[in-house]
């Protein structure tokens, strides 16, 4: 599924946020957003998903029209906002819980995913005794068990340790082997080098 995003404007209280910003993602590609914090990487992806509104511009995905209010992307495995699982429930009670209130996945399958993010051994400890790491993976793991045909990851490896990085990696490489389009935003290249067919860096809201 192929994004294109085309001269896309945000203002936000006199201040331009993002100003005429143009990314194109083929399908079956990765692409990486760096910057620094406050470069308007989230706030990027927060237009592509329809979660706020562009003053300027357009964002299509496949043959929908991203409109904010209207409109939001689908079939997207997307992390963005710090998730709100539910603190006394596990890992793999909340992601049933998700799982049943969205494609009815089978535990089989959930339990398949925690096991892809790390989480196999952990996954029936209660989500307030997580660590930060664990809660990261937990995330990619909700964003993924549906088999989404785009994802869209804000930072998926902060809060991780060396070993979980590379977990993560693995499994992104693995998702872009299997035609996923991809959007990854992180401030440290190497892991963008790693994964991206492409390279887009933001610095205040422009694409250098």
């Amino acid at each position: 599924m192929k994004i294109q995003v085309k001269e896309v404007t945000k203002v936000y209280k006199g201040q331009t946020v993002l100003e005429n910003v143009s990314i194109t993602v083929e399908e079956g590609q990765c692409v990486g957003l760096i910057g620094h914090n406050g470069s308007g990487k989230s706030l990027l992806l927060k237009v592509i998903c329809g979660f706020i509104k562009a003053d300027e511009g357009s964002v299509t995905v496949g043959k929908q029209t991203i409109i904010h209010g209207t409109n939001y992307i689908k079939e997207a495995g997307v992390i963005i906002e710090q998730a709100d699982f539910i603190p006394y429930l596990s890992g793999l009670e909340n992601l049933q819980l998700l799982a049943n209130i969205q494609k009815k996945i089978p535990l089989t399958e959930v339990e398949y995913y925690l096991e892809k993010v790390g989480l196999g051994q952990t996954g029936k400890k209660k989500y307030k005794h997580y660590s930060l790491g664990m809660k990261q993976r937990l995330r990619i793991a909700q964003s993924i068990m549906e088999d989404p045909q785009v994802l869209i990851l804000d930072e998926p490896f902060n809060g991780l340790d060396k070993e979980g990085v590379a977990d993560i990696l693995k499994l992104l490489i693995e998702a872009k082997s299997a035609g996923k389009t991809m959007i990854v935003t992180s401030h440290d290249q190497g892991h963008i080098d790693q994964l991206a067919d492409k390279i887009y860096e933001l610095e205040s809201g422009v694409v250098l």
